[in-house]
């Protein structure tokens, strides 16, 4: 379960390794394509980003069960997300493991184009 104060790894290669959620817009519980602002923790060397600045995220994975219609439940072993720019556009260029097909119901699909697996 995400909430304010966790800890999150990032799915995209913008440059940051660990982010921390802040805020959760609009909604009390989180689940997937839930739009966050977060704060940088740790960052790659040699990255754009800097420690402690804010940004707006989208929750791709989630750590609890998600139940499909077909009645099958998926769960990710970690929480993570994918950073956006000022003008709510995917940060990075790439996405690092799986992503679920719950994103194409939230007109997500930005996202699922630029992963490799789609679960």
């Amino acid at each position: 379960m995400i909430q304010d104060r966790s800890f999150l790894k990032l799915a995209d290669n913008s440059g940051a390794k660990l982010v921390q959620c802040i805020k959760v817009y609009k909604t009390k519980k989180v689940e997937l394509g839930s739009l966050i602002l977060i704060t940088v923790k740790q960052v790659r060397p040699r990255s754009k980003l800097k420690k402690g600045e804010l940004y707006k995220a989208i929750v791709v994975r989630l750590n609890t069960l998600i139940s499909r219609k077909n009645g099958h439940y998926i769960k990710c072993s970690e929480n993570a997300v994918v950073l956006l720019n000022t003008k709510n556009d995917v940060y990075g260029t790439r996405l690092v493991g799986p992503v679920t097909n719950e994103l194409r119901k939230k007109k997500l699909t930005k996202i699922l184009s630029l992963t490799k697996f789609i679960v």
